[in-house]
């Protein structure tokens, strides 16, 4: 019998010490702490500590080589993390980055992040590195995150003799949670030691895992009631300046608006704008576009990023809900005047809910137009959801465009043990002024997204008619077939960390008869990844284009390709370098045939960061291509320096030119964070134009200020 009980006994401590492990309860404090990034205040001395940190990479659930302590305390307005963490080797700690939202990826860096709902569905992270700069996102389960949202909350790190420490202050107000007496939450540490490549984590350490993957995440609780309030954030803006045109007098510009956050209570937000004015934001990188399918462009204003996950609806490279087709010309990328906005996003039980509507101004040709949008996600089981979208556009020409859609997603990480399989589907009509045959959309989807096997499989139609008037789908009458399978072993190889195999990748597209129209097939037949950081790809592409246009498809310039069927191979080789090198140098080149010719290409890009306050790059990427007796060359450059001189004062300067346009074009902004939530920017944009010998064709200098008052 004793034989039988002892291990019984020792089996059942450990699935509860296991248990009390992946739990931390905050300790209520009755102060603030004094915010300079090391831990004297008594107060930490008696908050728990979490400090059993298990590497994810690069050994798979072996001890951190490193020690980490976090501690967490909390008064009745804000919640403070204070986290150590030790290094044998403090002189070579990696903190490059000082301003904020650079993106923190080649530095130490620690990462807090919290499931205020615990629903395993979205969550807050906010990072900082030895500097004390300082990145935020907001995110959905096994996601990207939205790494463009900002929070109000503070940091401090220092370096010290044992490493360096930081320590959060995170309002309640910046965040979102339910009201109950009791909070309980989702939350996970993680931490980078970037010299040695080493990821470690709290909990969710498996590769299957990760940052990310919130339904790994341990449990925090804060046993006293706290006081959300009700946040009212009002952030007036004043923006001055001049801008001018060649031939034109210059024009006085002086426009003001203002945008309001409302917390009605603590899990549902009102936001209103009105004057909305991006004139801050930086310009989007001119890309020549040798595809007969348009580009999607990345959203960069406040008011759309924020909540963003709420409405995301995105299936493959189909989007029913894309920002960018509000307030912004398509073709020129130029701003539309934005009247006025609202948007109000709620999560009550398993429900979440985004609503917005947006106006714009008559301008340029564009009337008048309302774009609403329609969200709702319902919680389902443990990792999934159902949900709806709606859309709709009309403007004050009587154009009218409706979208509704349903969709669910089904993502399970026990799927043959501890395995992620995930499966995701939709089926949406439009109506456009009134069509409404031919006008369906759907999509199923299969994947087994994992460490050693990534798999996925998926079928997607789009009737001719289907118009997702506040979406985007770079075509339409077509369906779409993908089978995608990458076999990443991990040799016992000095230096290696990965092999990548992609024995098929194929993408294969008809027209809604079955009469093929596009396929692409990569087959990689090595990749690998290094310990280092550097990445080799080696990969063989097949191509098959059947080119519908009566007259051929003019690529570039004078040069068209005839209407067609057209078969073709190449060769891609792809090198990425590690970060933490001072100066790091990506490249890729492909070559082999095109079409009826042959085409050659580079893409390189060179960075250089060698301390905090200075970081230069350039990038080009040049194309040699012919077409029967044509032949033309693209060329696209771009350089950038920044200066940071403190983590709340910055300056950046981006030159990009192209032969397509043959302008260049100047974006120069300096940006000054006076507190956190308020922002000074001087912005200077200026065009030239090769065809007439590099004079202005168009220049501009901004003076934007803005303001946050938090009552």
């Amino acid at each position: 019998m004793h034989v039988i009980r002892v291990p019984l006994i020792v089996l059942c401590f450990i699935i509860l010490n296991t248990v009390a492990e992946a739990q931390i309860t905050a300790k209520l404090i009755d102060s603030q702490i004094r915010l300079d990034g090391v831990l004297t205040e008594k107060v930490w001395e008696s908050a728990d500590v979490v400090s059993d940190f298990t590497q994810r990479e690069l050994s798979e659930g072996e001890p951190a080589t490193e020690r980490t302590e976090v501690r967490i305390v909390y008064n009745e307005d804000y919640l403070y993390v204070g986290v150590k963490c030790f290094d044998s080797e403090p002189d070579k700690i990696l903190h490059r980055e000082l301003k904020w939202d650079t993106g923190l990826n080649n530095d130490d860096r620690f990462i807090v992040a919290f499931d205020t709902y615990h629903d395993k569905r979205m969550g807050f992270a906010f990072a900082t590195n030895a500097n004390g700069a300082r990145d935020d996102a907001t995110f959905l389960s096994d996601k990207d995150p939205n790494s463009q949202w900002d929070g109000i909350w503070e940091v401090a790190s220092r370096i010290t003799e044992y490493g360096w420490s930081c320590e959060f202050e995170i309002p309640f107000k910046t965040l979102r949670f339910p009201t109950t007496e009791k909070q309980e939450w989702g939350i996970n540490f993680i931490r980078y030691i970037q010299r040695k490549h080493e990821e470690i984590l709290w909990r969710g350490w498996r590769r299957e895992e990760g940052p990310t993957h919130l339904a790994s995440a341990g449990t925090i609780i804060i046993p006293g009631k706290i006081n959300p309030g009700h946040q009212l954030d009002i952030t007036p803006y004043v923006l001055a300046g001049a801008e001018k045109e060649r031939t034109k007098s210059a024009d006085d510009v002086v426009r003001y608006g203002i945008d309001l956050k409302y917390g009605i209570t603590s899990n549902m937000t009102l936001d209103l704008t009105t004057k909305t004015d991006f004139a801050q934001i930086e310009s989007d990188k001119d890309v020549i576009n040798l595809t007969r399918y348009p580009i999607q462009y990345p959203e960069k204003r406040d008011f759309f990023l924020e909540g963003l996950e709420t409405f995301e609806f995105t299936q493959g490279g189909t989007r029913l809900f894309y920002s960018r087709n509000i307030g912004i010309d398509p073709v020129t990328r130029e701003g539309i005047p934005i009247l006025g906005g609202a948007k109000l996003t709620q999560k009550q039980g398993g429900y979440r809910l985004g609503v917005m509507t947006i106006q714009t101004e008559d301008e340029g040709g564009f009337p008048s137009t309302n774009y609403s949008v329609v969200r709702v996600r319902k919680d389902v089981f443990d990792q999934s959801y159902i949900g709806f979208i709606g859309t709709s556009v009309l403007d004050t020409k009587d154009h009218d465009n409706q979208l509704a859609a349903m969709d669910f997603g089904y993502r399970t990480d026990k799927f043959m043990g501890k395995r992620n399989l995930d499966i995701q589907g939709y089926l949406a009509a439009s109506s456009d002024d009134g069509l409404r045959h031919d006008n369906m959309a759907g999509r199923i989807y299969l994947s087994y997204p994992n460490d050693l096997i990534n798999w996925y499989g998926l079928y997607h139609t789009l009737d001719d008619n289907f118009r997702p008037g506040v979406g985007f789908a770079s075509r339409v009458g077509i369906k779409n077939y993908i089978w995608f399978l990458t076999v990443s072993p991990r040799p016992n190889i000095p230096g290696i960390k990965k092999l990548v195999f992609k024995p098929f990748d194929i993408n294969y597209t008809t027209d809604m008869d079955g009469v093929l129209e596009t396929r692409n097939e990569e087959i990689r037949p090595l990749g690998i990844q290094f310990k280092s950081g550097d990445n080799v790809d080696f990969k063989v592409w097949s191509k098959y284009d059947f080119v519908d246009q009566t007259n051929g498809w003019n690529i570039f310039g004078d040069t068209v390709i005839p209407k067609g069927t057209y078969t073709w191979w190449y060769y891609d080789i792809q090198y990425t370098g590690s970060r933490n090198r001072a100066v790091a140098l990506d490249f890729q080149t492909n070559f082999g045939d095109h079409y009826s010719g042959r085409r050659t290409y580079y893409d390189t890009s060179l960075s250089f960061k060698r301390t905090k306050n200075i970081a230069l790059s350039a990038d080009m990427t040049y194309n040699h291509i012919t077409i029967g007796n044509n032949e033309f060359r693209t060329r696209e450059y771009g350089g950038r320096m920044g200066i940071d001189f403190s983590t709340r004062l910055s300056s950046s300067i981006f030159v990009q030119w192209n032969n397509r346009t043959k302008e260049v074009i100047t974006n120069f902004r300096i940006h000054y964070i006076p507190r956190v939530g308020s922002d000074i920017y001087i912005v200077y944009n200026h065009q030239l134009e090769e065809e007439f010998d590099y004079r202005t064709k168009q220049n501009a200098a901004m003076l934007k200020v803005n303001y946050t008052y938090r009552l």
